[in-house]
């Protein structure tokens, strides 16, 4: 009976091994799963081949089950290749694991330097017995395998291993703090000319084909490193490096620099003019008197005259306008200022606001507390605005001016800005003091105005960056919150109006 019972034995063993010769990998679980798996290798191109390891689930007939729940893992991290420099099997380390109840591929990537021959896969096998157990890495270990090991032997022909190694490209100026990816750069070199010098060393072990900077072959020093001059925009500038190697690879690299450079502004064709309007004294002894309005027109005249491109004789000084001067002037103004002109709007005197229709006036020096009149309305203003075919218009008023028809926006005096580009765009732009109803003796929103424009050293001084200079001056010493804005409807384009120093 026991030489029965062991004749048996060695006829199922030699049977079971007879049919794991029929496939590459044979093993069991310690739940007596048993899997079976063929390997397939696909063709070598592009430096890496794909591995696909299919399983099959059978019972101890060795016939095909209906397992859907079982599943084959593999450690990618505990794969050994040999030799080491051959390549790698790539894998994202958030997925380690690779499991499936059916089948698993694995990319082999060949280095480009391996000089060619055998590589072996030693790859790892453990169970899973179901896809709950497997997202929490609760493995079965495997109690027989056939082969002992499952190893994956692959040759490869020297002759096939292509050059997929993109060029090394290294910036060595402007100093960008080595390669910083364009969107993740925190510091951004400041360039004070209108053009630099980009010096890149580039290195390729096949040999460099071509380098290009902003879609320019670059030229190239004795020393072996790569440069170009390159004009640069006022503002925010993208330089673009190039590389390409013999093969057929390419590095592309970027980073930002900020160009301060101004280029110059074409005023030959226009003028600057200015219509100041100043009021002291009220004729209506309803509405209190002002002392400053005048003197600070006058000052303003000054400045504009002195330091900034206003000829004297396109300068007005409106002393106590009433009404019907405030009409004669912009009409007189309209029918002399050209398309090519720039004009400057002051005003400082009393304003009114009527909340109940919301609208601003000014109270020219006939103006009457009971009737309205002799007011001038900010909506009279802004049609005489529209009337005048300038190519920049700036209003600045010591007064309350209607929102209905002046829109305040953020200014950022930080941002570095093509003045050339901002002047050559008409604009229609106004600057308050807030919203007053009366102007007090000494204004601080007119004081600094003047300190201002009167201690500029830029060459190039935009409306926007004027206020947002005085804006917060304004704010910590009086209640008052100035604006600054578009004046609606009257044809700006979104330039700026520019103060140049002579």
């Amino acid at each position: 009976m026991k030489t029965k019972l062991f004749l048996l034995t060695i006829i199922l063993f030699y049977s079971f091994n007879i049919y794991c010769q029929k496939h590459d990998f044979l093993f069991t679980t310690e739940n007596d799963k048993i899997g079976e798996v063929n390997i397939k290798k696909s063709e070598f191109l592009k430096n890496a081949f794909t591995i696909s390891l299919n399983v099959s689930w059978v019972n101890q007939d060795m016939q095909i089950t209906a397992d859907k729940q079982s599943l084959m893992v593999i450690d990618k991290s505990k794969i050994k290749i040999t030799p080491q420099n051959a390549g790698t099997v790539m894998y994202d380390k958030k997925y380690v694991f690779e499991y499936s109840n059916n089948k698993i591929e694995l990319v082999f990537f060949v280095n480009p330097e391996f000089a060619g021959g055998n590589v072996k896969l030693e790859v790892p096998i453990l169970y899973a017995k179901n896809i709950s157990k497997a997202q929490h890495q609760l493995w079965d270990d495997i109690t027989f395998r056939q082969p002992r090991k499952l190893i994956i032997d692959n040759f490869i022909d020297a002759s096939k291993i292509a050059d997929v190694s993109p060029p090394i490209i290294k910036i060595i100026s402007p100093n960008v703090r080595g390669v910083i990816p364009t969107d993740n750069q925190t510091e951004i070199p400041y360039i004070q000319n209108k053009s630099m010098e980009v010096i890149v060393d580039v290195w390729d072990n096949g040999g460099l084909s071509s380098v290009k900077i902003n879609e320019r072959p670059a030229s190239k020093y004795p020393n072996g490193k790569y440069f170009d001059f390159i004009t640069l925009f006022t503002g925010e500038n993208t330089i673009k490096i190039v590389a390409t190697d013999k093969s057929g690879n390419t590095s592309i690299e970027k980073f930002k620099v900020i160009c301060t450079y101004q280029y110059d502004i074409d005023v030959s064709k226009g003028k600057y003019y200015a219509l100041l309007i100043g009021i002291d004294d009220y004729l209506n002894d309803g509405i209190s008197d002002l002392k400053g309005p005048i003197e600070d027109a006058k000052k303003l005249k000054e400045i504009l005259n002195l330091q900034y491109t206003f000829d004297k004789e396109n300068i007005t000084v409106l002393e106590n306008p009433k009404r019907s001067d405030l009409i004669s002037s912009f009409e007189n103004i309209a029918e002399k200022i050209t398309e090519d002109d720039n004009l400057l709007i002051f005003y400082a005197g009393h304003g009114l606001w009527n909340e109940k229709i919301q609208t601003g006036y000014w109270l020219p020096s006939d103006a009457s507390y009971k009737s309205t009149s002799n007011w001038f309305r900010n909506s009279t203003v802004k049609d005489f605005i529209n009337s005048i075919k300038s190519k920049h218009t700036l209003l600045i008023s010591d007064a309350c001016f209607s929102g209905s028809i002046f829109r305040t926006r953020s200014v950022v005096g930080k941002n570095i800005t093509a003045y050339n580009k901002l002047y050559s765009l008409n604009s229609r732009k106004g600057m308050t003091s807030g919203t007053l109803k009366e102007v007090p003796d000494k204004s601080v929103f007119i004081e600094q105005l003047i300190i201002n424009l009167s201690q500029n050293n830029e060459k190039f001084l935009p409306s926007a960056k004027l206020f947002n200079n005085l804006r917060d001056a304004v704010l910590n010493n009086s209640p008052n919150v100035p604006q600054y804005g578009t004046i609606q409807g009257v044809g700006d384009n979104g330039g700026e109006f520019i103060f140049i120093k002579r």
